[in-house]
Order: C-alpha cells, then sequence, then structure tokens
C-alpha cells in the first residue's frame, strides 16, 4: 500500500468514517460530498465499501450498484444511519492477526475455528471466494458474497480486504442479515476526535500526550482507538467486536474498564493539544459548505461549543457477549 499523498485531506478522511460511526447522516453527506468535489474520488469508492464492511457488514449487499457520488452518499448514509454490526471487523482483525503468526488471539474454545477458516481464506483467496459462492443457500447470501468479493477485488489493507472475507464468511452462516435503522443523533458532533491516529496531528498529540502521563505511545493509541474513533451511536451485541477489543487491550494489560478510566484521563490532555487545529477544522468545514463543495443551503455545521463535548452514551460493544457466544457450525472450505 502506498502512503498517503500529502496534498490529501487526512483529517477529513478520518472524520468521515467517525462521522459514519457516531451515525451523524448530515456530517456523513457533507465530507463524503467534500472530498468527492476536491478530487478524492477513487479513494472515497474504495473507502466507501471499507466503512460498510467495517461498520455493518450486511449492508454490504448495496456495493455492488455503487458507480456514482449519489450512490457514494446514499451508501455511506444508510450504514451512518443504522444499528452498527460489527462481528465482520472483530472476526476479520483476528483472523488478520492469526494469520501474520499471533496465536495470543485464540482462547482453545470451538468457536477458535472461524478465525481458522478465514486465516485460511487470507491466505487463499481465490479458493475461498469460489467456496463461498457455491455455498450459499439463496440469493440474499450471493449478493453479499459478490459484492464482499468485487470489494475485495479493489484492494486496500489487509485487514480491511479481511473485513470482507469475513463477512462473507458470516453471510453464510445466516438465512437474515436485517439491518436495523439508529435511533436519530442527539448529541453535538465532537470534531477533534478526527485528529486520532490516522492522521499526522493526531500521531503528534498521542505521542505527547503519552510523554506527560509516563505511558507507551501504543497502549495510549489502541485506548484512545477503542474509547473514542472507535465509539458507535447503536450497535447490536458482537461477539466477534468484543473479542477483538478485550484481546488487543489485554495486550496492554487492560481490559475495557480500565482502558476508558485510563482514557478519561488522557482525554482532556488530547483535547487541549489538539485545539488549534480543531478550530482550523471547523473553519475548513464552514468554508466548504459556504463555497458550495458540499449543500448550497445548511446550517452552520457545527458550533464552537460541539468542538469539546464529549457524547453522553457508548455503544461500543457489550462486555457480557464473550459469555454468551455466537454458535458456528459452518464447515471449513
Amino acid at each position: 500500500m502506498k502512503k498517503a499523498n500529502p496534498e490529501t485531506h487526512q483529517v477529513c478522511r478520518s472524520l468521515l468514517q467517525k462521522a459514519v460511526r457516531r451515525g451523524d447522516t448530515r456530517l456523513t453527506r457533507e465530507v463524503a460530498r467534500h472530498l468527492y468535489d476536491i478530487g478524492d474520488t477513487s479513494w472515497l469508492r474504495a473507502r466507501t465499501a471499507v466503512i460498510t464492511f467495517e461498520e455493518c457488514w450486511p449492508l454490504g449487499m448495496q456495493q455492488s450498484s455503487q458507480t456514482n457520488i449519489d450512490s457514494i452518499l446514499n451508501a455511506l448514509t444508510n450504514v451512518a444511519g443504522a444499528v452498527k454490526v460489527k462481528d465482520a471487523a472483530g472476526l476479520g482483525s483476528l483472523a488478520y492477526e492469526y494469520s501474520i503468526g499471533d496465536h495470543s488471539v485464540l482462547l482453545h474454545v470451538p468457536e477458535d475455528k472461524s478465525i481458522e477458516h478465514v486465516c485460511k481464506a487470507i491466505k487463499e483467496p481465490e479458493k475461498f471466494w469460489d467456496w463461498a459462492k457455491k455455498t450459499c443457500s439463496n440469493n440474499e447470501q450471493l449478493a453479499l458474497v459478490e459484492a464482499a468479493h468485487k470489494a475485495y477485488r479493489r484492494g486496500g489493507w489487509p485487514w480491511d480486504r479481511a473485513f470482507m472475507q469475513a463477512a462473507a464468511y458470516l453471510a453464510i452462516s445466516t438465512n437474515e442479515l436485517e439491518v436495523y435503522p439508529s435511533a436519530p443523533k442527539q448529541e453535538s458532533f465532537p470534531l477533534w476526535i478526527a485528529l486520532d491516529k490516522h492522521t499526522d496531528q493526531g500521531k503528534a498529540a498521542l505521542r505527547e500526550a503519552a510523554k506527560i502521563m509516563g505511558l507507551p505511545v501504543r497502549q495510549i493509541t489502541w485506548v484512545s482507538f477503542y474509547c473514542e474513533s472507535a465509539l458507535l451511536n447503536e450497535a447490536t451485541d458482537s461477539y466477534w467486536w468484543s473479542r477483538e477489543i478485550q484481546w488487543r487491550l489485554s495486550r496492554f494489560g487492560l481490559d475495557y474498564d480500565k482502558a476508558k478510566a485510563l482514557w478519561s484521563k488522557v482525554q482532556p490532555i488530547i483535547a487541549e493539544i489538539l485545539q488549534d487545529q480543531t478550530q482550523w477544522l471547523q473553519e475548513h468545514l464552514s468554508q466548504s459548505v459556504s463555497s458550495g463543495c458540499t449543500q448550497k443551503t445548511v446550517e452552520a455545521p457545527y458550533s464552537q461549543e460541539g468542538l469539546w463535548k464529549l457524547p453522553t452514551s457508548e455503544a461500543t460493544f457489550n462486555t457480557q457477549s464473550l459469555s454468551q457466544p455466537v454458535q458456528n457450525s459452518l464447515p471449513g472450505f
């Protein structure tokens, strides 16, 4: 994978997925339209597929008809407005780590077989896609598998492609691929969260905060991701997403409650460090809207108060779901 072009709007790219995760459909459309208008079209098309399979994998079926900006906007809005379904992201991440030799992802339980199967898919992709298409029992499953394969062929980071393989694997195990609308968004959107580990400004802030706190940068980076960047407006219980989070945090001697406690101390430091950059983002978005890069007539996008307001609810994952694992009787391929 090539590094991001320094001329791209890294922060806006990061903001797009945060807006989707937190269910802000208006901000999602504004940022997506802005990226399209500045010519970031190829990235936007490819990333829309990744976002869909990562955040709400059953909606992956909509990717097959994604050919223009209206289709992209509709696809992203659908994901933003849905109750998130994160199993493909969790299973895909664990399978990817297993594929590069980290056996600590296994818990020595029957569900480990799914990790092993998706790991095999990563290593033998053509064999996997052929098996997946032949194993589908209905048109809905086949539509999702074909959409996942199409998105997979576009390329991307290996863990992103693993999400698509995990989605195809999961699709075959269910006869219902239902998605439910989420409750309307209530709280203001904290723009500073776009400045995370996916941006140069965010990386610098994480390093500075780690130095101040006397903690490892990688520990703070992953805590910030799971406790802030990856927060969702609403989500189904997800065995695999829960398992990924608990596995990743355990590598730093943390569980989710300890990570949240740590983040409550680190978050104000990072928000303070990022004040100037957040103000710039506020002005950048306002200029984009007023110049017609997004929508011609909209209210002022985000008030100064909204820059710092933290969400009033968290729906990242159910910490109890590991005690009730998803049953999976799929054969290997």
